[in-house]
């Protein structure tokens, strides 16, 4: 059992040797002190990645599912990535297994079991009863100082709160309206979402107009044709064969984020929103955090190995989510154009490993514009 444990040592034995070393002993009593130890082995120098995905699939049978989740988060190699969407899939969370299985179709379209895998989940998602929309209706706020929106129709929902398409009655503008599901609770956060987002405000930046800290709302300014993450779920290609224009908008606003010393902490389609094909906002700062400052839990499929180990605050962590972003549209978009190959170089530099990662957005959106031969802002 020491030998194993020196896999990937000068001294120790090939990865295959470790790997059928490990199987072997899995069918005897040593099992369990074998994975004991290779998790303290992990956790002192990284095992070589087949063994670690080994060791995840030992978990995952044991029913350790968050140790497995643990070590497969930093997983790149196809094998672990279906290993992760598996384990996702098994927890409910259809749409990040779906986009684990698309890392791996981007790579190779004929890795065993991605296609099928990625055929159900897509009709798993696809069999979601969408939520019913209110019409129409009036929605009073602040009744003492006469406020009231004209609520159109529900466009999100989270954890958080529901964002309705509304119309603010006194001023006659329409505005992107968030409602905090429990208003006392979350005050503090609101305020802090409002708050970060007047302090970045700017291009790519979504503007708020008002916030109401009692009664639990915010009124941001709306995006014409909404989040990305609802035009990429419907497949649409316009989207994705704008996203030379959109991307480096996202990638300029990001920069800013990181620039004024913030890490946004939840970069994914959903909080991007479009308010033309070629122009990207980013919204939902309620998890923004100084850098340094600890790190919050985020949405799965968009955080960085790094992170869910417990990094402070880093802009790498949103250049990591940057590129899981970039990575989702690709799947929609051309591959024989001249951008999809582009795209694809932005894609393993924002999720490679963490030493070659771009230190923030700005760098990215700094190389991005070069190839895109965009001027500066």
């Amino acid at each position: 059992m020491e030998h194993l444990l020196r896999a990937g040592l000068a001294e120790g034995p090939t990865v295959d040797e470790a790997i059928r070393l490990f199987a072997q002993i899995r069918s005897t009593p040593d099992e369990g002190r074998a994975i004991d130890l290779l998790l303290d082995r992990d956790r002192r120098a990284p095992l070589p990645e087949p063994l670690a995905v080994a060791l995840a699939a030992a978990l995952v049978d044991r029913g350790e599912s968050e140790a497995a989740a643990s070590i497969l988060a930093r997983s790149s190699s196809n094998a672990g990535l279906v290993l992760r969407a598996d384990l996702l899939a098994r927890q409910g969370d259809i749409e990040a297994a779906r986009l684990a299985i698309e890392r791996v179709l981007l790579r190779d379209i004929d890795w065993p079991g991605a296609r099928e895998r990625h055929r159900r989940w897509r009709r798993v998602e696809s069999r979601v009863a969408p939520v019913a929309r209110p019409e129409a209706v009036d929605l009073r706020l602040s009744p003492d100082k006469g406020l009231s929106f004209q609520i159109v129709r529900e466009v999100a929902r989270g954890g958080a709160g529901i964002v309705y398409e509304a119309i603010d009655r006194d001023l006659g503008r329409r505005v992107a309206l968030k409602l905090y599901h429990r208003a006392e609770r979350d005050r503090t956060q609101l305020r802090h979402e409002a708050c970060v987002a007047v302090l970045l405000r700017g291009r790519g930046i979504v503007e708020v107009f008002d916030v109401n800290l009692d009664e639990g709302w915010l009124a941001m300014r709306w995006a014409p044709l909404g989040a990305l993450g609802a035009h990429l779920h419907a497949q649409n290609t316009t989207v994705a064969e704008s996203m030379g224009l959109w991307a480096l908008t996202l990638a300029r606003a990001l920069g800013r984020v990181h620039a004024a010393g913030w890490v946004h902490h939840d970069v994914k389609p959903a909080n991007v929103l479009l308010l033309g094909p070629g122009e990207a906002l980013l919204t939902d700062f309620a998890t923004a955090r100084r850098m340094g400052d600890p790190s919050p839990r985020g949405s799965l499929g968009y955080v960085s190995p790094e992170r869910l180990a417990g990094r402070p605050s880093d802009p790498k962590d949103d250049v990591y989510a940057f590129g899981r972003v970039i990575e989702a549209a690709l799947e929609t978009h051309t591959r024989q154009s001249a951008q999809y190959a582009l795209f694809r170089q932005v894609v393993r530099s924002c999720t490679g490993p963490d030493a070659d990662r771009p230190i923030d957005a700005g760098k990215v959106a700094t190389e991005l514009a070069a190839e895109l031969r965009e001027p500066a802002p």
